[in-house]
């Protein structure tokens, strides 16, 4: 039996998915080349955008027409299956199976009910959320999720309502799946959580935050690899995390801040927690403290009621941030979020204009910053084979940037030591250091 496995969205549906496609492979499943012959097709969805979810509906009509030809089963799974549950089958009949956030865990009990009933059926009744025990099959590069869910409700944000309030793993389920990583050759753990740096695990009255689990991380894997993690919501950046940036090298120094947007008011109107003043204190703090740090963010233009004065203060906050990327995109509305109710106030039109000039702007900051650092050495995890050239290799820096060298195809999954010497679009040019 084979199974074709498609994922949308967030790096934590991604670490979802390897871990469901290890049950699956335990249970005697095979993973089929593509979805034509698969006998089963697994859809794990977003809901963050409704891009995502529209992409998703038009995938969805795809097998749906496959269905008119051949017999498989299809299943939904994740934050749209948990936002829509009952609904999600209704209006597209040909799903088999829905299973929402909380019954991943439970996916393979309910495949199999699916399959002795011949009936379609919905697992979405809330529940307790359960880490797996392992979230990559070995390759060189893992996501580790460390917490789940958030308790934050940014007033545009959909994420609590499907993903639930923050549950902190275990640290000796995360240390045993960091050795096991470590035992299959992973060279790079990005440890991951909603709001990743909110982790607080309670034991018998003593509390373990973020900073500390970092502490025991850094000790499990001194000398043989690198640590990332995402996504740090500003309010909880700490000190004390800055600081284990600056001093442990295991971990990479980068860090995503999403800011979203640069105006008091608008930041007060999403909940976010924290001013225009204070995050750019934080920045400062960051770059005075972590030597050569990068800093990337996202940011959210037409929210509503956003006026001409606070697209620009986001654009101000942009020059005076100096982002070294940045993830931007227009509001859309997300039913069931606060913002909702405030309507949709600023045009298609208008968020396409601030959108262009935000992606303006950020591109001359970006290439400022990187014409910064030609001619500095960096040591890049290689990825893979450059798609233009054979000859060359693609690694990333440990500011999450992309280099071209020369190198032999074996070295990929090592590190490698380069020199940068110019750019070529967004991606450096380098040279092998001996």
């Amino acid at each position: 039996m084979r199974y074709w496995l498609e994922t949308y969205g967030c790096q934590m549906n991604k670490a979802e998915s390897e871990a469901l496609a290890i049950e699956l492979e335990a249970a005697g499943w095979t993973q089929g080349g593509d979805s034509t012959d698969a006998d089963l097709v697994v859809l794990n969805t977003c809901s963050v955008r409704r891009t995502a979810e529209e992409r998703l509906e038009g995938r969805l009509g795809h097998y749906r027409h496959e269905k008119e030809r051949r017999r498989f089963t299809l299943a939904v799974v994740g934050c749209m299956s948990e936002r829509l549950k009952d609904e999600f089958r209704a209006r597209f009949p040909e799903i088999d199976l829905v299973v929402g956030t909380f019954q991943k865990g439970r996916f393979l009990d309910a495949l199999g009910e699916t399959l002795r009933s011949h009936r379609p059926l919905t697992f979405a009744d809330g529940g307790e959320y359960r880490f797996a025990p392992l979230h990559s099959r070995g390759e060189f590069k893992a996501f580790l999720p460390v917490m789940h869910g958030c308790n934050n409700f940014c007033s545009y944000c959909i994420v609590p309502y499907v993903r639930g309030p923050e549950v902190s793993r275990p640290p000796e389920e995360i240390v045993r799946e960091l050795d096991e990583l470590q035992r299959r050759g992973v060279r790079e753990v990005t440890l991951l959580g909603q709001n990743v740096n909110s982790y607080a695990y309670l034991n018998n009255g003593t509390r373990l935050d973020f900073p500390g689990l970092l502490d025991i991380v850094a000790d499990r894997m001194s000398g043989t690899g690198w640590i990332r993690f995402l996504t740090s919501h500003p309010k909880d950046c700490s000190r004390a995390l800055i600081e284990r940036l600056a001093g442990t090298r295991a971990f990479c120094r980068h860090i995503h801040l999403p800011v979203q947007h640069g105006s008091d008011r608008i930041l007060d109107l999403m909940n976010r927690g924290y001013t225009r003043g204070d995050y750019l204190k934080l920045v400062r703090d960051i770059k005075n403290t972590v030597s050569g740090a990068t800093i990337t963010t996202d940011i959210l233009i037409g929210f509503p009621t956003e006026t001409e004065k606070d697209f620009q203060d986001t654009l101000d906050l942009m020059r005076e941030a100096e982002f070294d990327d940045a993830y931007t995109y227009y509001y859309n509305p997300r039913e069931g979020t606060k913002a909702c109710a405030l309507g949709d106030t600023v045009s298609r039109e208008e968020k396409l204009r601030r959108l262009r000039e935000i992606i303006d702007l950020h591109r001359d900051v970006k290439r400022k910053r990187q014409f910064d650092r030609l001619g500095r050495t960096e040591r890049v995890l290689v990825e893979g084979v450059s798609k233009k050239n054979p000859g060359e290799l693609l690694g990333r820096t440990e500011h999450d940037e992309m280099a071209v060298f020369t190198g032999p195809p074996d070295a990929i999954g090592t590190f490698a030591t380069v020199r940068l010497r110019n750019l070529q679009g967004a991606t450096f040019r380098a040279e092998p250091v001996q």
